[in-house]
């Protein structure tokens, strides 16, 4: 019998995971720690789903997984389509969103070069505090993959 199809959102996952695990198995050194501010509310979500996913597949996942799969699926490159997240986020809630809550996460190299840059990059183009919206925005689209994807079982993630 074939295992079930998972869905993209599950297989970021998992494979965030997998590369994390390595990462600190093989100590390669590779995933660094970066600060992130996301809309609170955002957090208390993430802290649910990890412990639900970790309930119902067995594994031993962690926020930061979950972080840089968020980031790797939906964090824009450039300035623009940055905003054009925050905007997003920001009109589905009604621009109520705070100053957000900070942490830090371990993430890939990829993810890495991005959010580690994006801060000051937004604050030279004159949009300073604006960061918390756009990972905000990125987490919040991938949180809601994958509540339509539904709870991650104990299908073990293909190989890159």
């Amino acid at each position: 019998m074939e295992a079930p199809k998972l869905s993209e959102a599950h297989e970021a996952l998992l494979n965030s995971w997998r590369d994390s695990r390595l990462d600190l198995k093989l100590r390669k050194k590779r995933w660094q720690t970066q600060p992130f501010r996301f809309a609170a509310d955002l957090v208390e979500s993430l802290s649910k789903r990890v412990a639900e996913d970790c309930k119902t597949s067995g594994k031993t996942l962690t926020a930061a997984q979950y972080v840089d799969a968020a980031m790797a699926r939906h964090l824009p490159q450039t300035i623009e389509e940055q905003l054009d997240l925050a905007e997003d986020f920001l009109i589905s809630r009604d621009s109520d969103v705070g100053t957000g809550q900070q942490g830090s996460h371990r993430v890939s190299p990829e993810v890495y070069a991005i959010a580690s840059e994006l801060p000051n990059a937004l604050r030279q183009e004159g949009h300073a505090r604006t960061a918390v919206h756009v990972y905000s925005g990125a987490l919040d689209r991938f949180l809601a993959e994958l509540e339509e994807a539904g709870p991650l079982g104990k299908a073990n993630a293909p190989r890159k």
